[in-house]
């Protein structure tokens, strides 16, 4: 049988979880040993580094992943492997300094890095959904049917899937298993679950629907959006002025960067590195008001030019500044993360209308 990398139902959620209780868990140890004085667990020479506890949630996770299927124990795998690797690469300065320094500064742009790998791999990675793919999630979604908990709107989907996978007529096998697995499923003493949804979950619900519905209506287009990128291009360039003020009066230095962990003006490698980084703010800052301007005129391009601009700050400016404000900087790349994320939900829902509206479709991420 040839080796196929089939990605699981639920991929798109897993890695969401393993994302979000990274960021969360990793701004949360630092808040915490911030106010906390940065206390050490142990004594008598002893100190159990959190990067242990770390590596046992990572472990737990694993476990889980490797010794149950179900739904519930996976999502809870994705948590604790986010939550475990935010309490292991916390400590990477301490890991590739000989001095084991954890307060090296180059460790939170490489910690910000880990993330947008993880990013990454969950936006831009293709996932292929071929025939083979389509009969494994709908085995996994079967689990839910014998434990007699499926609900019926995934039992209609179940349905409706196997009906096109015993029409596609790829090989006899395929095709046979798709038309039984649709023969036991048309069966009516097949139990559902019928109890209402928590009102936690109809609340998250209803949140995500009118998110939804916001972002992609025609006034969020035409007025939220602009206002939104021109108001943060704004800001961005008030810090901007401040940081340039700076490099061309250093006497007022002191009181201008004072909200940094690194002084720029300590060699001329940090000089670079700190032009750079404004360097950079400028052209976010001119894709912003630009991608403003013509999605208040209506014009489609600003979709594209927002998201350039956002990727910019996102995979390399955010990156230099985590280094000279430390995690201080997460603010910053949280705001670019969440206008990005917006952006290109907005991106994919008029691509989906053009294509269906018959039309060529706008490009995509």
């Amino acid at each position: 049988m040839p080796f196929r990398v089939i990605r699981r139902e639920y991929a798109d959620q897993y890695l969401e979880n393993v994302i979000v209780a990274f960021a969360v868990t990793l701004l949360g140890i630092r808040l915490f040993l911030e106010l906390t004085g940065y206390p050490q667990i142990g004594g008598g020479g002893l100190h159990i580094a959190h990067a242990i506890w770390g590596g046992l949630f990572l472990m737990v996770a694993a476990l889980l992943a490797l010794l149950f299927r179900n739904h519930t124990l996976l999502t809870l795998s994705s948590v604790l492997t986010g939550v475990g690797w935010a309490f292991f690469i916390d400590e990477v300065g301490k890991f590739i300094t000989a001095d084991n320094d954890y307060f090296f500064r180059p460790a939170a742009p490489l910690i910000y890095l880990t993330f947008l790998a993880l990013w990454f791999i969950a936006t831009r990675i293709p996932w292929g959904d071929d025939f083979h793919a389509q009969i494994y999630h709908v085995l996994d979604r079967f689990e839910e049917v014998i434990e007699a908990s499926v609900d019926p709107d995934d039992l209609r989907m179940i349905k409706e899937r196997l009906v096109q996978l015993s029409q596609d007529r790829q090989d006899s096998v395929t095709d046979e298993l798709a038309r039984a697995l649709l023969h036991f499923v048309e069966r009516e003493d097949i139990r559902t679950r019928e109890d209402q949804p928590s009102r936690l979950s109809r609340l998250w619900g209803r949140t995500r629907r009118s998110v939804d519905g916001y972002l992609t209506s025609s006034q969020a287009r035409r007025t939220g959006f602009p206002l939104a990128l021109a108001l943060y291009g704004s800001v961005l360039l008030l810090n901007l002025g401040a940081h340039l003020l700076a490099l061309w009066r250093p006497q007022w230095a002191v009181i201008l960067l004072a909200g940094l962990d690194v002084n720029p003006l300590s060699s001329p490698a940090n000089t670079f590195l700190f032009g750079l980084m404004n360097a950079l703010r400028i052209v976010v800052v001119l894709h912003l008001w630009i991608a403003a301007l013509r999605l208040r005129s209506g014009r489609s391009s600003g979709w594209q030019i927002a998201h350039r601009g956002l990727v910019l700050s996102v995979i390399a400016a955010d990156v230099i500044a985590f280094y000279f404000s430390q995690f201080s900087a997460a603010t910053i790349a949280v705001v670019d993360v969440v206008l990005l994320n917006a952006v290109n939900h907005v991106r994919h829902y008029l691509s989906r209308e053009t294509a269906r509206q018959g039309e060529a479709p706008a490009l995509l991420d």
